[in-house]
């Protein structure tokens, strides 16, 4: 049995590792730089970040590396650069299962990006339609916030016309009765009817 196969059934078991000996932060950090000499983009990698173990590289490893030395804090870095470390490619190509599923995987990202990029686009459109909307209806509130002030007016106007329009028919009924008789002599009138 090989001393990694001890390791792991070790961890399984529960047992305690041996403790971890780190060299200084600019040791480790020269190591790690070594480690992901001719290492791309995309490729797998363990402990990119602190709480997830195996994640794809979104960015060149050296970002990475500087992100740790420059943000993290010094009782950090040594451990964080000892265990950020590539997957090499051999281990990954020998688990068919492994192989796979990440085809499987890397199928269905390509149909995310395509939604993703559709997406996108429908987007696009609808912000540029609401953006119209948004405009048509700051125009609709104000030729309608015009319509109310016209018609407050209106009703204004009216209710003036209305209050004329009363005083002229008494006005106009005061006249006829004042000149009927004079006009009209020996009427049978009676202030409803002409038959009596």
């Amino acid at each position: 049995m090989n001393k990694k196969s001890r390791k792991s059934q070790k961890r399984r078991r529960g047992e305690k590792m041996p403790k971890l000996v780190l060299k200084s932060i600019e040791e480790e950090a020269a190591d790690c730089r070594k480690a992901f000499e001719g290492v791309e983009v995309g490729a797998l990698a363990f402990h990119c970040h602190h709480e997830i173990l195996l994640e794809r590289l979104s960015e060149i490893p050296e970002n990475r590396i500087t992100y740790i030395l420059s943000y993290k804090s010094g009782n950090e870095q040594a451990l964080r650069l000892r265990l950020f470390r590539p997957i090499p490619k051999e281990l990954i190509e020998r688990d068919a299962k492994w192989q796979e599923a990440y085809a499987k995987r890397q199928e269905a990202d390509a149909k995310w990006q395509e939604a993703y990029a559709k997406w996108q686009e429908a987007y696009a459109k609808w912000q540029e339609a609401y953006a119209k909307r948004q405009e048509a209806d700051a125009k609709w509130q104000e030729a309608y916030a015009k319509r109310q002030e016209a018609d407050a007016k209106w009703q204004e106007a009216d209710a003036k016309r209305q209050e004329a329009d009363a005083k002229w028919q008494e006005a106009y009924a005061k006249l006829g009765t004042m000149i009927h008789f004079d006009v009209c002599k020996n009427c049978p009138w009676d202030g409803k009817t002409i038959f009596v």
